[in-house]
């Protein structure tokens, strides 16, 4: 009986170690994913915003800027993860 509970206590224990890194991974992945599309968003917004100012470019500048602010700190967010 105590055998098997040792057994079992040092699978559990293994199965727990294991499962673990790979949570680890998987938020890593999950993260960069998540940036990703939050990328992808920003920069179809951003496309949108530079037609509809395309005739009025100080315009597009000052209407588009907090787009290219947010990729900017998307960037960084990416480089820091690495």
């Amino acid at each position: 009986m105590k055998k098997t509970v040792m057994l079992g206590l040092a699978f559990w224990c293994i199965f727990t170690i294991t499962g673990c890194h790979y949570y680890e991974e998987y938020r890593v992945l999950k993260s960069t994913a998540d940036l990703q599309d939050e990328r992808a968003e920003l920069l179809k917004a951003y496309r949108l915003c530079l037609t509809k100012y395309q005739d009025e470019p100080p315009k597009a500048k000052e209407m588009c800027a907090p787009y290219t602010q947010s990729l900017r700190e998307i960037e960084v967010r990416q480089q820091h993860g690495r």
